[in-house]
């Protein structure tokens, strides 16, 4: 009667072009990759909490199930002035994740779900990187914690940074499902909202800002690209 698919955009084209998914014209729904975004809102600074909340989930949504989620951050939005300051925060949060066994206490972050995933994240990762450069991780090598783990799909956390985020489609379009996320800076709100919705709907869209007015914009102008959008800040943070 009816076919719903989630997962990646070539597996849903190879669905839809079933012989009989044509004939019987089934009626078919996809939720294709999710290029979901987070955006810094421009009244952050390097000092402020929403800064360090800001840092503190991306980090963890590249890091949870290795960011094997359909809700995982993929796209890392901040103010232009702040792009430096993200990323050195990104890297020093991400180099202290451990890898490895996840019965060995400690570890924060297990493998992929197999060679075959492995495979793909290098492949989507390698490329991303030619139009936006890796600045923290190595795709082909990583750290582990625990025994007999050589043949294991780890990989180590990606970030990678975009500073021309219009000048490339495949950081919009791409996704990469492990933990992987890009970097990119904004110049204003206008153009925060124009890059989140870029990304040609996804499934959730996470703000920190402190202001409400910035929060107020953000929802007029990206709530209809977005099943859901998340609002954080210093004063809700702990109980979301």
């Amino acid at each position: 009667d009816v076919i719903a698919f989630t997962g990646s955009a070539r597996t849903a084209e190879l669905l839809q072009r079933h012989p009989v998914v044509a004939r019987e014209a089934v009626r078919f729904t996809a939720e294709r990759d999710s290029l979901n975004a987070s955006i810094l809102g421009p009244d952050a600074t390097p000092d402020s909490p929403e800064f360090a909340l800001f840092v503190k989930e991306v980090a963890k949504e590249m890091t949870v199930k290795a960011g094997q989620k359909c809700t995982a951050i993929r796209r890392a939005l901040v103010p232009a002035p702040l792009i430096d300051a993200a990323q050195q925060a990104l890297s020093a949060r991400l180099a202290k994740t451990v890898i490895g066994d996840p019965r060995v206490e400690g570890v924060r972050m297990g493998a992929l779900v197999g060679r075959a995933q492995l495979d793909d994240v290098r492949v989507k990762v390698a490329e991303l990187a030619r139009q936006a450069p890796i600045v923290f991780g190595d795709p082909e090598h990583v750290e582990l914690v625990g025994e007999g783990l050589e043949k294991g799909a780890f990989i180590s956390p990606i970030l990678m940074r975009a500073d021309d985020p219009w000048a490339t489609d495949a950081i919009h379009e791409v996704e990469a499902f492990g933990p992987v996320s890009t970097l990119m800076p904004y110049r204003d709100l206008d153009d925060a909202v124009a890059l989140a919705n870029h990304g040609k709907g996804s499934l959730v869209l996470s703000a920190f800002t402190h202001d409400p007015d910035v929060a107020r914009e953000l929802v007029l102008g990206s709530a209809s690209f977005h099943g859901r959008m998340a609002f954080i800040d210093r004063d809700c943070a702990g109980e979301s």
